[in-house]
């Protein structure tokens, strides 16, 4: 992969870990604001309804953000180590993310937060692009 596209897989993973932040600030009232944002977001409307006053949820959200922070510097450790031509590597990597995204989106339409398979279609697909203009999923061509 070039160092475009792998800066851009990079920068990726650092958005995730980001995400993982904010959502591991929940786990407090005083930093709750942005993950709660976010569903209200996605569960529509934006009303302000939204809480994690249940101590159930507030931690569950906290677990999410760690283990979110953990993916992300997962991911973020294979981008450094993988070499360009490793197309087995990357593909393993794609196929990683897109399980994550057909399990997360269908069970956020069958729980009924829709939203949210949009949202992760928003995730997904950045990093998919990177991986397939950067070339990183075709395996290297013999001599």
């Amino acid at each position: 992969m070039s160092g475009f596209w792998r800066s851009w897989v990079t920068v990726w993973c650092w958005a995730i870990l980001g995400a993982g932040v904010l959502f591991a600030a929940g786990a407090f009232p005083a930093t709750e604001a942005g993950v709660v944002l976010f569903y209200d977001v996605v569960v529509w409307p934006i009303d302000g309804a939204q809480s994690l006053a249940e101590p159930v949820l507030r931690s569950t959200v906290a677990i999410l953000g760690a283990v979110m922070i953990g993916w992300a510097l997962t991911m973020l450790a294979l981008t450094r180590a993988a070499p360009a031509g490793a197309a087995p590597v990357w593909r393993d990597f794609a196929v990683a993310i897109v399980v994550w995204y057909l399990v997360d989106s269908a069970l956020s339409v069958l729980t009924g937060i829709p939203l949210n398979a949009i949202s992760n279609t928003l995730i997904v697909a950045p990093v998919l692009v990177a991986l397939l203009a950067g070339g990183a999923l075709r395996a290297p061509r013999s001599a």
